[in-house]
């Protein structure tokens, strides 16, 4: 019997840049360890569906990565308690979703839960940027992601 996947849910502003770029990188990440794990990503603004940002689908081209075809949400209290755990960009995504769904035990910090250095830092939203920042982005998610699976890898029973 094949055990349901749990759900990994990355959270930031808007949904269309760093959110739909960690989704898209867990799962490949995921995928290739068989982990029981599929992300989803919303963001706390509702920005009506929109696709992600061009230069988010570019960088993830540029390392292999298919980008999915994402439309951006907003994060409802549903999508936080089916969820495994929930993963914000920044303190003030962590913020918002305790001020509109209580304190949950799930909403962590991307770069504080993939390191395990509780320090409050945010990773930098690129929207509006250069490609280079974009790369930069995409790569400081990247290892971020990266060391999340590694830990859900080592914490699988």
């Amino acid at each position: 019997m094949t055990e349901e996947p749990g759900t990994i849910l990355f959270v930031c502003t808007a949904n269309i840049c760093r959110s739909p770029m960690a989704e898209t990188i867990f799962d490949v990440l995921a995928g290739e360890r068989e982990l029981p794990y599929r992300a989803e990503s919303a963001g706390v603004s509702n920005f009506g569906g929109a696709p992600m940002s061009s230069n988010a689908r570019e960088v993830l081209q540029e390392a292999g990565i298919p980008a999915s075809d994402h439309h951006s949400r907003e994060v409802t209290e549903e999508m936080v308690r089916k969820s495994r755990l929930v993963l914000v960009m920044g303190p003030r995504h962590a913020t918002e979703l305790s001020r509109r769904f209580g304190d949950t035990e799930k909403v962590r910090l991307l770069q504080e839960y993939a390191s395990g250095i509780r320090d409050g830092r945010e990773l930098p939203d690129p929207y509006g940027q250069s490609i280079l920042t974009y790369r930069a982005s995409m790569r400081q998610i990247f290892e971020c992601v990266e060391s999340v699976v590694d830990r859900l890898d080592r914490e699988r029973p």
